[in-house]
């Protein structure tokens, strides 16, 4: 079904155009997607209106219908929980809004959820959109919130600042490979250039263009660098696999495409966010490099919708490097051609998953693919595509300009080279670190992020976003490094790390992100879809006073049934949190039922510590 609905696209539409782009091109113009709208847009198309119907549906940005209106979205994301849970429920009653339709009494001002927005070192944020412009701000600082209330009330927006991650480099010289530039206006093409942007593609390209592919690969290859947006997968295997697919498919003439996820969603991560703004050269050379190295002509960069700075600086950066010949034709007149273009997320967590990441491309539903084929062998219209995250793309430049035997030097077991890691506002130094992979949880929170912010006292840490297991005090020996996570039933994911205080209700969380996991499901798979909704009803159950064991009991068997029946990582994950709090944290349900025991189940899929 979805190939007849993209040649029907290419058809009506042109090809490289789908009705995704339309959608959001109207969104973007302040338009009201209602039923008439996406009528005469089918008819205008020739497309079936289901299908114009559904691709708008799925988006939360492509489904809210006009912009015209004062809109506020408070983050719920788990950093924001911890730093303020309660600031909702404030401004409902500041603001007279209705709790059901989240709207003020005369339909004026809206408030509405959104996770993240990427400022979890400065939590809790919100988003205020007005008449199509964007603006987000930290509601930390005293004041601040009778601030926006008052502005609100006026019909104005607050004038209120963009908050700004902190960030801190590695100790050691030799593991600076992601932050060297932050802070020096690395941002503006001709600052990046004197601090060594693009140096990498020129000694390449020096090479010719199949010789420095070649040597572009081998350097990645021999880095051991894995890649950084969850699954930890080799980087140079995927590279490889991309090149020979493309060459077994149509010879060194085939096709293939790079497409950059730069959706980044965990609650708790800014890793993305902060190289796209302050170092974005990086990433657009890491996508070059890696076009040379598997012969892509063609890119994408698909770029999360509440990261607004992000796309202004990004978009900036791509149009100087045309503007300069590092993207385009005859790239430094070696032969290299290469066309990037941006992709605007419309808020939807899956496509964070690499084949709903290319449906959505392909501008149909972004449900998720079965797997095989891999998307390195069968992509983008079904040609090899090479999907990496942003931090994985960055490290390139540097990888291939120092040697990849230098990155491969640093690191622990399988886990080789540095790592960026952003923590919450609940430690007493939160931003942005870049450690080298094998360094303790208890050294990085304790040490190097100097430990509780005032008055706190550690619960918990949760690493990998909403996937990511929650581990105890008890486990803060353990390495940032995929098997170690591993081994304790946890997830390296992105490294996105929330320190939960002892004040936090970890029960609460577990139902947060559990709701999480059904309001982001794409649907595709009933394990994920349905469980999901289940286990929240179960949450909801429990915190309302009326669980029991028996509860206990039936969410641990459909953990035990999303694990190992959804068809991605998030309905496959989401057990992880669930179980890590029912086996380190029975405590917390002893709250709301007394007596409560760890699942016996649990222990089957879950090693026990």
């Amino acid at each position: 079904m979805s190939k007849n609905l993209i040649a029907l696209q290419n058809k009506f539409l042109g090809k490289g155009e789908t009705i995704y782009d339309r959608l959001a091109r109207m969104r973007g113009e302040g338009k009201t997607l209602d039923d008439a709208a996406l009528a005469q847009l089918a008819a205008e198309t020739g497309l079936p209106k289901a299908h114009v119907r559904s691709v708008a549906q799925f988006y939360d940005e492509l489904a809210v219908g006009g912009v015209g209106a004062l809109e506020l979205r408070i983050c719920n994301g788990e950093a924001c929980q911890v730093a303020d849970a309660g600031l909702r429920a404030r401004l409902e009653d500041a603001l007279g809004i209705d709790p059901l339709t989240g709207l003020g009494p005369d339909g004026r001002i809206s408030l509405k959820h959104v996770t993240c927005l990427g400022y979890c070192s400065q939590g809790p944020n919100a988003m205020l959109e007005l008449e199509g412009e964007r603006r987000v701000f930290s509601l930390a600082a005293e004041g601040r919130e009778a601030e926006l209330v008052k502005a609100l009330s006026e019909g104005t927006a607050p004038n209120l600042p963009e908050p700004v991650n902190a960030f801190f480099e590695n100790k050691d010289p030799q593991g600076r490979f992601l932050l060297e530039r932050f802070g020096k206006g690395a941002e503006h093409l001709e600052e990046a250039r004197k601090l060594g942007a693009y140096q990498g593609l020129e000694r390449a390209l020096e090479r010719g263009r199949d010789e420095g592919g070649e040597w572009v690969l081998g350097q990645i290859l021999e880095s051991e660098i894995r890649g950084r947006g969850g699954a930890g997968f080799p980087a140079g295997l995927k590279l490889k696999t991309v090149k020979e697919a493309r060459e077994a498919s149509s010879g060194s003439s085939g096709k293939c495409f790079v497409v950059c996820n730069a959706d980044e969603g965990d609650a708790g991560a800014y890793i993305d966010k902060e190289l796209l703004e302050r170092d974005p050269h990086a990433v657009i050379e890491g996508i070059l490099l890696a076009a040379l190295a598997v012969g892509a002509e063609e890119g994408f960069v698909y770029l999360r919708y509440e990261y607004p700075r992000a796309r202004k600086i990004f978009g900036e950066a791509v149009a100087d490097a045309q503007e300069s010949g590092f993207l385009g034709e005859n790239i430094l007149g070696s032969g290299f051609r290469f066309s990037l273009r941006i992709v605007d997320g419309q808020g939807a967590y899956i496509c964070g998953e690499e084949t709903s990441l290319l449906r959505s491309l392909e501008g149909v539903p972004a449900q998720v693919s079965p797997k095989p084929p891999f998307p390195a062998v069968s992509g983008y219209h079904g040609q090899p595509t090479l999907v990496q995250n942003v931090e994985t793309l960055a490290a390139f430049p540097r990888i291939v300009v120092r040697g990849g035997a230098t990155f491969a030097a640093l690191g622990h077991g399988k886990s080789r080279g540095t790592k960026l890691v952003s923590l919450n506002a609940a430690v007493a130094k939160p931003g942005l670190y870049e450690v080298e992979l094998g360094i303790s949880l208890r050294e990085l929170i304790f040490e190097r992020a100097g430990g509780m912010a005032e008055g706190k006292s550690f619960q918990a840490v949760q690493v990998g976003g909403p996937l990511g297991g929650i581990f105890p005090e008890k486990l803060l020996d353990t390495r940032l490094d995929f098997e170690d996570f591993a081994a304790h039933r946890g997830l390296l994911g992105h490294a996105g790390i929330v320190v939960y205080p002892d004040d936090v209700d970890l029960v609460r969380i577990g139902r947060n992100l559990m709701a999480f996991c059904a309001i982001e499901s794409c649907g595709k798979c009933f394990p994920c879809r349905i469980g999901s909704l289940r286990g929240t009803e179960i949450f909801d159950r429990i915190l309302s006073g009326r669980g029991s064991q028996a509860d206990l009991d039936l969410l641990a068997e459909l953990d035990e049934t999303m694990l190992y029946g959804s068809l991605c990582a998030l309905g496959g994950a989401i057990p992880t949190p669930i179980d890590n709090l029912m086996i380190h944290f029975i405590e917390s349900f002893q709250t709301y039922i007394p007596g409560a025991k760890t699942p016996e189940r649990v222990f089957r899929h879950l090693e026990a510590e």
